[in-house]
């Protein structure tokens, strides 16, 4: 039998509501997350820790700082962001390089000094003053897909840097640009019918051998994330801020309904057996943001609290002695296997993020 497999069947048997050892407190998400931060501390990806992978990390462990303080995570953001000068890769129109932005907001809202932002602020004022101006969110045959969000990952990298700027900075104009390049990618790329975001154009056509739309899973892993993101710091007055509820609410809804019963979301959403396996980045994200709806009256409790519960307890046991996060789908844009030694850092990061958002659940 394989081991993805054992792991799923001991997982029935296990649960939040399990009195004997193992049961789920918040001390034993703390320290399952300080364990896997750990690992990925001392098993650096080689991936420029600029770069989104670890933008997607950084973000995460500062969640995870907020509400478990602790210097060695501190200590981890402020030597990152020394070493690149607190710089965004020099790419403004590339909503991938915004990812670390995340970070450095946060930070700045911690330390009050300037030179954290300053950068990020100018590479965002770069699109104020786009020419051309006209959006171009076609993927498919664009050799310049990057300069508009023209991928469902985008709306986790650059949308929450434009909101936390806003709200760092007191200057509502970066918000009504996020919400203005948000719409855009939303309209060509989000399904009404299924609730769920297209990777790219590329897949508005495609089907399983199966015949069924393939959605990723961690693709829509990065919106309902990232759409989180900018929930935490939109103001309740915002004129648009009923769009972005009701797609946290749409997306959330049907993200339940679509989770298998061991606890993780299949690598392609409506077709478990395309690639029958456990897969953690997109499952770490899911389970960060129906926490976070719960937390904050966005998800009735009672409807969604088993969702996040099967999820967090199939995450933890993914998680090896070491603390390593296994089952990561490896870089890519569209569903694929995962093996259990699969890992990466942006796995890590919606594991820490999950974390943050668990924990607050134990009062």
């Amino acid at each position: 039998m394989k081991k993805s497999m054992i792991i799923l069947m001991l997982l029935i048997y296990s649960g939040f509501n399990n009195p004997t050892e193992g049961q789920v407190s918040r001390q034993s998400v703390i320290d399952t997350a300080e364990r896997v931060f750990d690992w990925q501390q001392q098993h650096p990806t080689g991936v420029g820790l600029w770069e989104w992978q670890y933008g997607a990390f950084y973000s995460g462990l500062m969640d995870l700082y907020l509400v478990d303080p602790k210097i060695k995570y501190l200590k981890s953001m402020v030597e990152m962001g020394n070493t690149y000068n607190w710089a965004i890769r020099p790419r403004p129109y590339d909503a991938n390089v915004l990812a670390i932005g995340h970070m450095y907001i946060d930070l700045y809202n911690i330390l009050k000094d300037l030179k954290i932002i300053d950068k990020t602020g100018y590479c965002l004022d770069a699109n104020f003053q786009r020419d051309p101006k006209i959006p171009d969110v076609k993927f498919k045959d664009n050799r310049y897909w990057y300069n508009w969000w023209s991928w469902c990952d985008a709306l986790y990298m650059a949308p929450p840097t434009y909101a936390k700027y806003a709200a760092a900075t007191g200057q509502l104009k970066y918000l009504d640009k996020m919400d203005e390049l948000y719409k855009i990618t939303y309209d060509y790329l989000y399904d009404k019918e299924e609730k769920l975001f297209y990777r790219d154009d590329r897949y508005f056509d495609k089907k399983t051998p199966a015949g069924k739309k393939i959605f990723w899973s961690r693709g829509n892993g990065w919106v309902i994330a990232g759409l989180t993101k900018v929930l935490q710091v939109m103001p309740k007055d915002y004129r648009n801020v009923k769009f972005y509820e009701t797609l946290f609410q749409e997306m959330a809804s049907r993200l339940k309904d679509l989770q298998l019963k061991e606890g993780h979301w299949p690598s392609s959403l409506l077709d478990p057996s395309l690639y029958n396996g456990i897969e953690t980045s997109g499952t770490g994200f899911y389970c960060y943001a129906l926490a976070f709806g719960i937390n904050n009256g966005y998800l009735n409790k009672t409807e969604y609290l088993p969702t996040v519960e099967k999820a967090w307890k199939l995450l933890v046991q993914c998680v090896q002695a070491d603390g390593k996060l296994g089952y990561v789908q490896k870089v890519g844009d569209s569903p694929a296997a995962v093996s259990s030694d699969d890992s990466e850092a942006y796995g890590s990061g919606a594991f820490l993020s999950a974390a943050s958002e668990v924990a607050k659940l134990f009062k």
